[in-house]
């Protein structure tokens, strides 16, 4: 592979990734633990001759690859076998903004995952809310499963003594969210590299949609503002304190606008210069942990680069307010979003 190709490719999966890290400044201060509603979490979907799933290399409870085929709806459909999955995680910790050595008890407060479609050659981008109600398996203080809650997702991070088993962690919640769906791989940043991502990109520059009055006053809705540190934080962290909408719901759709800006300005930036996407890589590096290999890590990277993005895609369901804010997935919209993302109907020989 030609060098100048490698860092076009190294850039985009960096624009794409590291984007969690600039999120998670949103709720860096919201560290929750919500109370476990009655009868959460729960489906009724038949699945059937689910493949023997590889041993988990950490001490979690393995992931159950997706089934071969299931029933839904009174119809039959079939895995596919041309998708790969990335998991992407903004990782929040109160006590530590800088790297991964510092990080004991976090969140995963970002939760994105990419999905890469072989043969059309796409990538979608399953965007879930950091407050969804799943299935979180917990670890003892050996890191082996304990038990499972139902509590928000972003909780999952919290067990575990290592940054990849917190991650794995987490990898299994949301496998067993998209009832079981194969997580493949995962690659998580802390927060300390949103300075870093934003002096490297010189700024982001995005429209404000929002009212940031008394939030930020620079931030005038109507207008487009390229985003600096200070700046950058209020636009992505501001949720309780905004006029108009103080939802994380309203806060998720601006993390996808910054996204969707990055990546256009580290495209740019790597065609003036092939050289600014190991500038990049090397501004975040020491803020990011993957379970992926060096081959994985340029496989996904190059699929980012060559494959269309589709955009994303987020879960249906309804935001309940108790002692926190809770997120209730619709479960027969998201078995049809799983359905539609990861099988196609069986046609029986």
């Amino acid at each position: 592979m030609k060098t100048a190709t490698l860092k076009i490719i190294l850039s985009t999966v960096t624009a794409i990734a590291v984007i969690v890290v600039g999120i998670a400044f949103a709720t860096r201060f919201e560290k929750s633990h919500a109370p476990v509603p009655e009868g959460a979490g729960t489906s009724s979907v038949t699945q059937t001759e689910a493949p023997t799933a590889e041993p988990s290399a950490e001490p979690t409870p393995e992931a159950t690859p997706g089934p071969e085929t299931v029933n839904f709806d009174g119809k039959e459909y079939l895995w596919r076998d041309d998708l790969s999955t990335l998991l992407i995680l903004g990782v929040d910790d109160q006590e530590a903004d800088e790297e991964w050595e510092d990080v004991v008890d976090s969140q995963a407060d970002v939760v994105v995952l990419a999905v890469l479609n072989e043969t059309d050659h796409t990538c979608t981008l399953l965007q879930i809310d950091r407050n969804t109600m799943a299935e979180v398996p917990v670890l003892d203080e050996n890191d082996q499963y304990k038990t499972t809650v139902v509590e928000q997702l972003c909780l999952s991070h919290d067990y575990g003594s290592t940054p990849e088993i917190r991650c794995q962690n987490t990898a299994d919640a949301v496998s067993a969210l998209l009832y079981d769906t194969p997580v493949d791989n995962y690659i998580s940043f802390v927060m300390g590299g949103i300075t870093a991502m934003n002096d490297a990109v010189g700024g982001v520059t995005v429209p404000i949609e929002d009212d940031f009055t008394g939030v930020d006053d620079t931030l005038v809705k109507g207008q487009t503002v390229t985003l600096t540190g200070e700046h950058a934080e209020k636009y992505l962290r501001a949720r309780m304190t905004m006029v108009d909408d103080d939802s994380n719901v309203a806060r998720m759709r601006r993390h996808r606008t910054y996204l969707n800006s990055l990546i256009g300005q580290v495209q740019a930036k790597v065609q003036e210069d092939a050289g600014f996407a190991l500038e990049l890589y090397s501004a975040v590096a020491d803020y990011m942990v993957t379970d992926c290999t060096a081959d994985e890590l340029m496989n996904y990277a190059a699929g980012l680069a060559d494959y269309t993005l589709t955009g994303f895609v987020t879960l249906e369901g309804d935001v309940e307010v108790h002692e926190h804010e809770e997120f209730y997935p619709d479960q027969e919209a998201l078995m049809q979003l799983v359905i539609d993302t990861f099988y196609v109907p069986y046609e029986a020989e």
